[in-house]
């Protein structure tokens, strides 16, 4: 993965009145590209997790969902 800076092409920073950066100010277009991003890391991350996880046939997947719904 590229480094997330390179995506980012001029950030506007509004500070506070001690003078602290309190927001960013981005394109859409990169702040869609930074939302994707994250989307992307949380999903890797639920799939390295899962990975260990128990596997069920879809039969057994639906009737333990059927537990749940009560």
């Amino acid at each position: 993965m590229q480094n997330i800076k390179e995506y980012i092409s001029n950030p506007q920073f509004i500070h506070d009145n001690q003078g602290n950066p309190e927001y960013v100010v981005l394109k859409v277009v990169e702040y869609e590209q930074l939302l994707e991003m994250l989307e992307d890391f949380g999903l890797g991350q639920a799939m390295l997790e899962a990975d260990n996880s128990p596997r069920f046939s879809k039969k057994e997947a639906l009737k333990l969902l059927e537990k749940t719904d009560d």
